[in-house]
């Protein structure tokens, strides 16, 4: 990533909704959005489980963020997607959201796993 406004969003790419979302974004905005699938080799500070559990983004100042502050970091980078970002950034928006964002994440539908990277998780 060389623009200093980028992200990266680590999701879960054995999802085919997270993957067809995040790439839907990706390529709205490929100079902000950089995609890395949590069943591969992840950074030291991302853990994979809760990576898996709900989306993680880092932020330009190295910053990992996740749950719904991700979307709202990754929709103010997509062109025309700002305005979502700015409807659901007050907390008494936000916060329930977010819940119903974690209480829902588990019944995404999943993969099976590819190459064994995720032997035993699901």
């Amino acid at each position: 990533m060389t623009n200093a406004n980028a992200v990266i969003a680590y999701f879960d790419g054995l999802c085919p909704i997270c993957r067809h979302e995040m790439a839907g974004y990706a390529r709205r905005a490929p100079d902000l959005i950089q995609l890395h699938d949590c069943n591969g080799e992840l950074p030291g500070d991302v853990d994979r489980e809760a990576a898996l559990a709900s989306l993680h983004v880092r932020l330009p100042d190295g910053v990992v963020v996740d749950g719904w502050i991700a979307f709202l970091a990754i929709w103010e980078r997509v062109p025309g997607w700002g305005w979502l970002a700015w409807l659901t950034r007050p907390a008494w928006i936000r916060v329930p959201l977010d819940r119903l964002y974690r209480w829902l994440a588990p019944y995404r539908p999943r993969q099976v796993c590819r190459d064994g990277i995720c032997d035993g998780r699901i």
